[in-house]
C-alpha cells in the first residue's frame, strides 16, 4: 500500500487490480483521501481494478487487496478504443455529454482507455444511451467497472430497500 503525496497534494493508494499473464499481481495507483488507518475515500475511478468508483470508501490491506466499506453513489464506466484512439473533438463530445449528467471523463495521455465517473442516480438507460452511442461512433468497446461481480451477476448496491 502506498501513501505518497503527489504534486497536487493528494495522497495515493495502491490496490490489487488482478493478475498478469505469469500470475504476478497487477496493481493500480489511485488518488485517495486517507481516512482511518487503512481506510480511504477514492478520488478517481479505476481503469483496471473492479468493484468500486470514485467516492467509494475502501479498506486496503498491505497486499493491495481491498474491501468496499461504503458506496459513494457513482458508477465507473470504461471505454476501450478498438481502433484508432479518439480525437480531442471526440473526447470533447463525450466529456460534454457526461458533464450534462453530472459525470467526469478521464483519459490517460496515450488514450488506451477512458474512465467515466457518473452518479448512478442519472439512471442506467441515460448512461447506456450516451456511452453506447458514442462508443459505436468511435470504435470503442465499453462496460461498467462496478456493476457486475466476477461471474457477471449484478452487484445490486444501487438498489434501495
Amino acid at each position: 500500500m502506498s501513501d505518497d503525496r503527489s504534486a497536487c497534494g493528494h495522497k495515493h493508494v495502491r490496490v490489487l487490480a488482478g493478475s498478469g499473464p505469469g500470475g504476478e499481481p497487477v496493481y493500480e495507483v489511485l488518488p485517495a483521501k486517507p481516512l482511518e488507518r487503512n481506510d480511504y475515500e477514492i478520488l478517481g475511478s479505476p481503469g483496471l481494478a473492479y468493484d468500486f468508483a470514485a467516492g467509494d470508501r475502501l479498506r486496503v490491506s498491505d497486499d493491495g487487496s481491498f474491501e468496499v466499506l461504503r458506496r459513494g453513489g457513482n458508477l465507473c464506466v470504461r471505454a476501450y478504443p478498438t481502433g484508432t484512439p479518439p480525437s480531442d473533438a471526440e473526447i470533447g463530445a463525450l466529456t460534454v455529454g457526461f458533464e450534462r449528467l453530472g459525470g467526469v471523463v478521464e483519459i490517460p495521455p496515450d488514450r488506451r482507455f477512458i474512465v467515466v465517473t457518473v452518479p448512478v442516480s442519472v439512471g442506467f438507460p441515460a448512461i447506456a444511451d450516451l456511452i453506447g452511442g458514442w462508443s459505436a461512433e468511435n470504435d470503442c468497446a465499453w462496460g461498467y467497472g462496478n456493476v457486475y461481480d466476477e461471474d457477471d451477476n449484478p452487484l445490486g448496491w444501487w438498489v434501495s430497500d
